[in-house]
């Protein structure tokens, strides 16, 4: 979790990408792009946010006795990993959700920038949360209830602690 500029909240952050809910709307023609994202400098400081740096151990590359050498190449990916640009680059995720008293009107969410003046453009991935391929009718009435059907047999007292159900004639 980290703090955007000098907010009061904190935001989530994944792998150097900010994950942040936004209600931008509260009607169902509201579009996100065309509410203003950035209203504070906090919102501005959080479409550029770069993650703390971790302070690590000195590296000399010496073979650690303790690792096998399977544990020392898995070290090896994470710390590959944690180098990636894409890790570090500061990205933002906003989850757009317009909403009233009346309901939830859209949710979508994606890779979002901040333009100059404050407004956000979906780049590369957006996917709206409320598109749900229609089904048909689901009947809820039982075709049974608890008393209809075959009574089950019981088990037949074993003679030892392993069960054969090789004989067993159910």
């Amino acid at each position: 979790m980290e703090r955007p500029g000098n907010a009061p909240y904190r935001v989530l952050v994944v792998n150097g990408v900010a994950v942040f809910p936004w209600r931008f709307g509260k009607r169902s023609t509201d579009e996100p792009t065309a509410a203003l994202f950035g209203s504070s400098a906090a919102r501005f400081a959080l479409a550029n946010m770069k993650p703390r740096p971790v302070q690590g151990m000195l590296d000399l590359e010496l073979p650690d006795a303790g690792l096998s050498d399977e544990e020392v190449a898995f070290v090896k990916m994470l710390r590959a990993a944690v180098d990636l640009p894409a890790v570090t680059s500061g990205r933002l995720v906003v989850v757009a959700i317009s909403s009233s008293r009346r309901g939830l009107h859209s949710a979508e969410w994606g890779e979002v920038t901040l333009s100059d003046d404050g407004y956000i453009s979906w780049e590369g991935f957006h996917e709206s949360l409320t598109a749900v391929a229609p089904t048909r009718p689901v009947s809820t009435t039982p075709s049974g209830d608890f008393t209809s059907g075959a009574v089950p047999q019981k088990l037949k007292p074993a003679d030892s602690d392993a069960v054969n159900f090789e004989n067993d004639d159910r």
